[in-house]
């Protein structure tokens, strides 16, 4: 079934839902009167798009301080939130129509009233809030979510929405600071917000980070650049050392550009697979620079406040979902012609980048 097809078919099916007696709460804003005391916040999708989210789910919480907050996440995500005193329960969701119903479940337990929909899959999101009980529903809408139709299909059950197609493409956290204006909190921050406490390794010379891999292949760099990067860096500091971090998955990638260097080195080390959330945003925070695409480590590395080289595809890209805070310390690249994608940016470019980051740092010290 097509994307199109489900969500009128879930439009279908929530107009019959209304025979139960369910209305969703229209809203153009919440009063300053409207206390709420049971909100879930869903951000269920990637480890980029929470890091994006936990502005907002600051501000709502700013919002209605004495409300109970029940979080929707992935699994993979927990570390991020489980000793976070902004969430009081949290429930695991993978977005997907099978678990949907178990998480009705969990929801109609914890009598939610409010449900704001950050990031997460049309249309089972609205289905479950309304098969919850919610009273409201408010949704950031997506270019996606809109399928190529003049209107959000799924609209009509929602108390509101955010529409981003009326600011064209802005930052996700400028979108995400918007959208919380239905709550009546204008303050919201748009940094990103890291709750648990980072245990820095100490290491007695300088480490560079890379994480090479990302959710699509238009977004990853050259394997070869990686491996000329490297060669550049280790050939000017003696004492510096390469660490190449990710996911298990992405071993194989890191030992690739490990065999692509001209000289192998003990400096150079693939650490991929080896740690956990909390582990890796630890890692991220003891390196001097971490060389990255736009993927989740990114927004982690922005979080821990971690220079970056960060390496974009094209501007659209870079307004969509570049550092927004600590601008000093994140170079941001991408290529001149943007028809060459994030391949058009060479080795040369991003280590001139690195080697401006190390000298920042290094001035910084002396101060």
């Amino acid at each position: 079934m097509s994307k199109i097809a489900k969500q009128k078919a879930a439009r279908l099916f929530l107009s019959l839902w209304k025979l139960t007696g369910y209305r969703v709460k229209k809203i153009a804003r919440f009063s300053e009167q409207h206390n709420l005391k049971s909100i879930a916040i869903i951000s269920n999708t990637a480890l980029g798009d929470f890091m994006f989210n936990t502005p907002a789910i600051g501000a709502i919480k700013n919002r209605w301080p004495d409300a109970k907050i029940v979080m929707v996440i992935q699994p993979r995500n927990l570390a991020l939130v489980e000793k976070s005193p902004l969430i009081d329960n949290i429930l695991y969701w993978d977005g997907k129509v099978g678990g949907m119903m178990k998480l009705v479940k969990a929801l109609r337990k914890e009598q939610v009233e409010a449900t704001f929909i950050l990031h997460s899959r049309a249309p089972y999101d609205i289905v479950a809030a309304s098969l919850a009980g919610s009273d409201y529903i408010l949704k950031d809408v997506y270019y996606a979510d809109y399928q190529g139709q003049d209107n959000f299909i799924l609209e009509s059950c929602l108390s509101a929405f955010y529409d981003n197609r009326k600011q064209g493409n802005i930052h996700l956290i400028r979108q995400e600071k918007r959208y919380v204006k239905f709550c009546r909190y204008y303050n919201a921050v748009r940094r990103h917000v890291y709750s648990g406490a980072l245990q820095t390794s100490e290491s007695y010379s300088p480490v560079v980070g890379i994480h090479a891999g990302a959710s699509s292949l238009e977004r990853c760099w050259p394997d070869r650049f990686y491996s000329q990067l490297i060669d550049m860096l280790l050939s000017r500091h003696a004492d510096l050392t390469i660490e190449l971090v990710g996911a298990p998955g992405e071993k194989a990638l890191n030992q690739r550009i490990i065999e692509g260097m001209k000289m192998p080195s003990e400096r150079v080390k693939n650490v991929a697979g080896t740690t956990n959330l909390i582990q890796l945003a630890e890692k991220i925070s003891g390196f001097k620079t971490l060389v990255v695409g736009d993927t989740g480590p990114l927004h982690l590395a922005v979080a821990v406040q971690t220079p970056t080289v960060a390496l974009f595809s094209d501007q659209n890209a870079i307004d969509g979902a570049a550092p927004v805070q600590d601008s000093a310390i994140h170079q941001v690249l991408s290529p001149a012609d943007e028809s060459d994608g994030v391949k058009g940016i060479s080795s040369v470019e991003v280590c001139n980048a690195v080697e401006r980051n190390l000298v920042c740092q290094d001035t910084a010290l002396l101060r």
